[in-house]
């Protein structure tokens, strides 16, 4: 598939994800905007910094129907960029995962279409630019197959077919996968099954290496009244150029409401995966972010061992979201790339009247590549108005400041920056029905 129509596919989802929930548009959150933003520093450099005007065209969509023969759940934080003074080419910041699944035979046959897009980082050692980053796009469709033996057993078939696609890296890849499973209904609400699974894996280009991974894992999904828990635990089984690795896979996420207004969410987990199945896995964890954390993309497998914590707090008038991620990455073949990192954002939104609200956020973030000999610590601060002047029109002001400091491929401290950044964007919310 040519690159124009791998780039269309964000947008052919965000549409499918609108059609999907038209009938029933209480389920669509739907946001338009068209802003502006002025950087005094739009290529992060120490020294000689160029400032650059920017505008932006941005749609941000959340689409939730689990109802009759057709389930969507889709989340896009799309927006479109030109620069107006040529520092860099347009490009579709942002990202989108989104899945849609038909039931052919109610609670017995399905077909699911899956797509995460996000933009990806070409170097993660160096500084993230437009000209560091590259489009990433992870499309997967197939059948699930599930079959009751008694009342409350059912055996299950599944089979994908996915096209990996990096715009810059020698990473694309097409993939088929295999699952066969066994689950036992414990009780209405949790369900234990024993799965396996089989890939195959084969590269577009010569320099990536082909390799079978087969994976073996028991599954315990349970929802009660206050708490949702999966988990699952098993072994991954690596077959590439001959040789075998095997590694263990834990995932576990929990989702706790530990009030009417306050939730607690946990993911973490160790798994022998590669960057696309990742970032698919982080979108999922969300939220998403136009200049969220970037994946890094690598032709290579690796372990990853990961944990994220969020908790919110929403007020009648103000609410307060937290969180933090630590990551640990081990490269198969291209060690100079095995990483750890840590991350924490914080997040208050005060609603000072029905159509006016502030906002107040920061970042930190510090990562280190031990093999490279690149370290390097990032913060963001930010600060915002947003006004509605109808029920569908508004206007949102933000000013920001980032900050860099460390190391990149490049050579000691030449990751030091500074980046001031104004934006004002107007908003179009349409009416919910």
């Amino acid at each position: 598939m040519n690159k124009i129509a791998k780039r269309g596919r964000p947008l052919v989802m965000a549409a499918v994800g609108l059609w999907a929930g038209a009938a029933y548009s209480q389920e669509v959150d739907l946001g338009l905007t068209i802003g502006v933003f002025h950087t005094d520093n739009i290529q992060r450099t120490s020294v000689d910094e160029e400032s650059q005007t920017v505008g932006e065209l941005g749609l941000r969509l959340g689409v939730e129907r689990n109802s009759g023969r057709l389930n969507a759940n889709i989340d896009a934080n799309l927006a479109y960029r030109n620069y107006f003074d040529n520092a860099y080419d347009a490009d579709l910041q942002g990202g989108l995962n989104g899945t849609v699944r038909y039931w052919f035979l109610p609670e017995r046959l399905s077909w699911e279409i899956q797509d995460n897009y996000a933009r990806a980082l070409i170097d993660p050692r160096n500084v993230d630019t437009p000209g560091n980053q590259q489009n990433a796009n992870y499309f997967t469709t197939g059948p699930d197959l599930r079959l009751p033996v008694g009342e409350r057993t059912a055996i299950l078939i599944g089979g994908r077919w996915s096209d990996v696609y990096f715009e810059d890296t020698a990473a694309g890849n097409q993939r088929l996968l295999g699952t066969l499973g066994i689950e036992r209904q414990m009780s209405a609400r949790a369900a234990l099954s024993l799965n396996a699974t089989a890939e195959r894996v084969e590269y577009d280009d010569t320099t990536g290496s082909n390799y079978d991974r087969q994976s073996g894992y028991l599954q315990y999904a349970a929802e009660g009244a206050r708490t949702s828990l999966s988990l699952r635990g098993g072994v991954t089984t690596l077959h590439d150029f001959g040789d075998t690795t095997n590694g263990p896979l834990v995932n576990l996420t929990i989702e706790r409401h530990m009030s009417e207004r306050t939730t607690l969410t946990v993911n973490a987990g160790t798994e022998l995966t590669d960057s696309a199945d990742a970032m698919r896995r982080d979108q999922g964890i969300g939220p998403i972010e136009v200049d969220g954390e970037r994946p890094i993309v690598s032709s290579g497998q690796f372990q990853s061992d990961f944990l994220s914590i969020g908790w919110t707090a929403e007020g009648a008038r103000m609410t307060l979201n937290l969180a933090a991620n630590l990551r640990s990455e081990d490269y198969e073949r291209d060690d100079t790339l095995n990483r750890d990192s840590k991350s924490a954002t914080a997040t208050i939104l005060r609603r000072l009247s029905p159509r006016l609200s502030w906002r107040l956020y920061g970042g930190w973030s510090t990562q280190d590549f031990d093999r490279s000999d690149v370290k390097f610590d990032e913060w963001n601060a930010g600060t915002g108005l947003d006004w509605l002047f109808s029920e569908t029109v508004g206007m949102m002001l933000t000013a920001e400041r980032f900050e860099g400091s460390g190391d990149s491929l490049l050579g000691s401290g030449q990751r030091d920056y500074t980046e001031n950044r104004v934006t004002l964007r107007l908003t179009y919310t349409p009416r919910r029905r």
